[in-house]
């Protein structure tokens, strides 16, 4: 039987992988904070492939580094380094194998112990969604485009602010509810609407979060977030590529309905908590993630 693992990130990253625990070497989520704490500062999922939660946890070695690691292979190493950089306070992990589950559910159970954590202190953990501690610029990634168009850099110390330092946004209501209704998790939802007749160009500049389903079905087919109405010609468009994984459940536009919650104040980072949010409390209210969700 698989059971969670807990233990420094440090003795994780050094720990030989012929006696790690055998649950981190199986797919699943993985949560960090630093030693001492109770709040979360990182919560991720793994198992794509060949992907184990010991292998995802290996990239996190340059936390640990003289500089600031880049955002490759870890999109979180930079805040984390940056965190330790700043407090010398060290990194727990906390491995959870799910080994079997395919990874929408995962991502969805992701999205599940991240919309918890809000809901229990009141913010998103600290290095989700692209955040930076105030006083450290990001690195950037770290791919052969990049170094070729000389854009490829290492972050570090700053007197700048930018959006990553901006705080993220509070939880908008409890995580119960209705899916389809009007005031789902504390929004106000406007009313639904035919996804191939809704008037996007009055729409082209609107940004927020949106659920789309099939007219009739209890179960979301997605739930997104951008410029809405770029977000569904995307959908649209993803109807016509056959070969696409979503084709088939945006192939009859007219059985789908959109439904959508805005605010012009809400930062990019702001909408993915509530998109995650929103998807968390999918899954705990039906039991599912909605069907086109994390599928490509």
């Amino acid at each position: 039987m698989c059971v969670p693992c807990q233990q420094p990130l440090r003795q994780t990253l050094t720990t030989s992988a012929t006696t790690f625990e055998t649950g981190c070497k199986q797919p699943g989520i993985y949560l960090i904070r630093q030693i001492g704490q109770t709040y979360l500062h990182y919560v991720g999922q793994t198992g794509s492939g060949t992907m184990t939660l010991r292998k995802r946890l290996a990239m996190l070695s340059g936390v640990y580094g003289d500089e600031m690691p880049y955002r490759d292979p870890h999109t979180a190493a930079p805040a984390l380094w940056a965190e330790l950089h700043r407090t010398g306070q060290d990194y727990e992990a906390l491995t959870v194998p799910l080994p079997g589950m395919g990874t929408p559910l995962r991502k969805g159970m992701e999205a599940l112990v991240i919309a918890v954590h809000r809901q229990e202190f009141g913010f998103s953990p600290r290095m989700n969604f692209g955040r930076m501690p105030p006083g450290y610029r990001m690195s950037s990634g770290n791919t052969r485009r990049l170094e070729t168009v000389g854009k490829r850099y290492r972050g570090g110390l700053t007197s700048d602010l930018n959006q990553s330092h901006t705080s993220g946004v509070d939880p908008t209501g409890p995580l119960v509810g209705n899916v389809s209704g009007p005031d789902w998790v504390g929004l106000t939802w406007s009313g639904w609407f035919g996804l191939s007749t809704l008037s996007t160009a009055s729409m082209s500049s609107t940004t927020g979060v949106y659920r789309i389903r099939r007219r009739g079905e209890a179960i979301l087919t997605y739930i997104g977030q951008g410029i809405i109405a770029k977000r569904i010609c995307a959908h649209l468009a993803k109807a016509k590529a056959t070969e696409h994984r979503q084709a088939a459940l945006f192939s009859d536009p007219a059985a789908l309905e959109v439904s959508f919650a805005t605010d012009l104040q809400w930062l990019p980072h702001q909408r993915l908590e509530i998109e995650n949010d929103l998807i968390a409390s999918h899954l705990l209210v039906t039991g599912k993630v909605p069907y086109a969700q994390f599928i490509g």
